[in-house]
């Protein structure tokens, strides 16, 4: 049992960078009018060559994207947030009287009406006005010289098309990299990190099961707030927010916060609360914000990093628009390779015959790739720092996670002990099954899950024991008949909240996040597993010297359990059958 749960438990690992081959190319409903793509020319950026391609094609809201697209329907708001996907042109049969007051052409004075604020952040914008500063005129006459056109402004027609009937939402591909190509190649390099990455951000939303189960059962819009953070990025307007697609506000921190916030990536608390953050609060308003980041003098032009300044650095004095390009850590979720420490639970086993890139390897910080990268950080760190600092500083960070990391082995080897002995009640053969448990194995396959974790899934249907990283976090999403238990919440508090809070503040130096946010809770949080499980065990010495069989009937409460059809009164009535021997239970 043992060394099954834990190979169940990076299945969503492998779900989570799927790709799904010899995929349709993209048939986008918002195509470029004539009139406009006359004078566009022809990218392939987002879909180069034989590239896999998972889910590219248009489906309005007919069904979802992903692996899992056939089995849900998307909410409305869709629409906007994974447009190449969804987008549906509005009935605009409501507006003739409005047609008849403006001519096609009078995009801006028809909007003044209807939508005034785009029209005035756009008419202040570089643009309404490409020519107004000298650094908007050098950039707008280089795409005069692209283009063999003069430019006297961008407009509606430029972005969306030059009639409703052929409105389009736009994004990198049909907009954007007309005029921006460097930025959107650069951004678009992201896809060679995998995830997590802004590139790859709506795949990590639509391939996780919890995701599509939350749509079964009718609690799709719950997921508004993931959607909000994982669009499709195929756009720039996360970072260049409409209609003012500003560059001075795309560098500053609190544009980046909007997302990177809150519960496992308090990225931007732990910055403002920095002695960086600090300094910037005190002094950013008297920043030259219009510098490029290649630019930037420190210590003269900004007195303190940004978001952008660290992220967005290449190397060899460049900046780019890849933020993931010398990534280590990966947001902290992976399992990284330990050096002088042999894993006591199954985390030992990983990457658990998973056979999907990168998923297929573990975090090893020493790895001549990672070293290559570190190096790339204290070349980036030492515009302020001495590099003996910068090193000392980065070996204690990753010193930090592997010690975090041994924590959490810990408590995974405590509940691979208790589903041995069968304390955790119900059993997971009395549970609601794992999500889209009876479907994994026939839409995934034997190739991408490896041999074990098919077979596992092929025959016992999502009744097996499945939980911790990277999985505890579909624990956030849903409740049923015995799924998750309190023990193994516990164990996703661990290491999801307190060791990535801990990692955010270790990080970016903030030291309340690194001790009173991170480790203390950590350590916290494995006390409280280590003490359930000495209760649980005690529980179940008295059930068995009174022989009762407590494998788990839930209590029926329709209330609570019977909503929706997912949820089985009470619990399952009998134990589902472990048809594969090797499961052990």
């Amino acid at each position: 049992m043992r060394q099954w749960s834990v190979l169940a438990v990076l299945i969503c690992l492998g779900l989570l960078l799927l790709a799904v081959p010899n995929a349709a190319q993209a048939q986008h409903v918002t195509t470029p009018d004539s009139k406009v793509a006359a004078d566009m020319p022809q990218t392939d950026l987002m879909y180069p060559g034989k590239m896999f391609v998972p889910w590219a094609e248009w489906v309005g809201l007919e069904m979802g994207s992903g692996p899992f697209r056939k089995l849900y329907k998307p909410i409305k708001m869709h629409m906007y947030i994974a447009p190449t996907k969804h987008y549906i042109r509005p009935d605009m049969s409501g507006f003739a009287a409005m047609f008849e007051k403006f001519k096609p052409d009078q995009c801006e004075q028809c909007h003044l009406e209807v939508t005034p604020g785009w029209v005035h952040m756009w008419e202040t914008s570089a643009h309404g006005m490409p020519k107004s500063t000298t650094k908007w005129a050098k950039k707008t006459a280089a795409i005069e010289k692209e283009f063999g056109n003069p430019i006297d402004k961008v407009g509606c027609a430029e972005c969306h098309g030059s009639s409703h009937e052929v409105l389009q939402m736009p994004y990198l591909d049909n907009s954007c990299s007309h005029c921006h190509l460097k930025e959107c190649k650069e951004f678009v390099s992201e896809k060679k990190q995998g995830r997590p990455s802004h590139y790859a951000s709506w795949i990590s939303e639509v391939v996780p099961p919890w995701y599509i189960e939350n749509y079964k059962i009718g609690e799709g819009v719950a997921m508004i707030g993931c959607d909000i953070c994982h669009p499709e990025m195929q756009r720039c307007d996360g970072c260049h927010m409409r209609h003012t697609f500003d560059t001075a506000g795309a560098k500053k921190p609190g544009t980046c916060g909007k997302c990177h916030m809150g519960y496992d990536h308090p990225d931007y608390e732990t910055y403002i609360k920095s002695a960086m953050g600090v300094v910037y609060q005190d002094t950013g308003s008297k920043w030259n914000w219009d510098a490029n980041l290649a630019d930037i003098e420190p210590g003269k032009d900004w007195l303190a990093p940004t978001c952008a300044y660290c992220h967005m650095y290449q190397g060899g004095g460049k900046w780019g628009h890849n933020v993931t390009s010398k990534n280590i850590w990966r947001m902290g979720v992976y399992v990284p390779k330990q050096r002088d420490y042999q894993y006591k639970s199954a985390l030992k086993n990983a990457p658990y015959g998973i056979n999907i890139p990168p998923l297929n390897r573990v975090i090893d910080v020493d790895s001549p790739d990672n070293k290559g990268k570190r190096e790339i950080w204290i070349e980036l760190c030492s515009n302020c720092h001495s590099p003996r600092f910068a090193r000392l500083y980065l070996d204690t960070l990753d010193e930090y996670m592997l010690i975090g990391w041994q924590h959490t082995d810990a408590s995974m080897a405590v509940l691979d002990t208790l589903y041995t002995e069968k304390a955790i009640i119900p059993v997971p053969n009395r549970r609601d099954p794992w999500y889209l448990g009876d479907e994994l194995a026939g839409i995934l396959g034997p190739k991408k899950l490896g041999g074990p974790l098919y077979n596992a899934f092929n025959t016992e249907k999502g009744y097996f024991p499945i939980y911790g990283p990277i999985i505890a976090t579909g624990d956030h999403y849903l409740v049923g008949p015995g799924r998750p238990h309190t023990i193994e919440l516990l164990l996703g508090e661990q290491w999801f909240s307190n060791l990535l809070k801990g990692f955010k503040g270790t990080a970016h130096a903030q030291q309340d996040y690194s001790w009173w946010y991170g480790w203390a809770p950590m350590v916290q949080s494995q006390a409280k597993i280590q003490t359930m499980a000495v209760n649980l065990r005690r529980l179940k010495a008295v059930e068995d010297k009174l022989g009762i069989n407590a494998l788990g009937q839930l209590p029926s409460d329709p209330i609570i359990y019977a909503h929706t059809p997912l949820y089985q009164t009470g619990g399952p009535t009998v134990d589902r059958p472990t048809s594969n021997p090797e499961l052990g239970n």
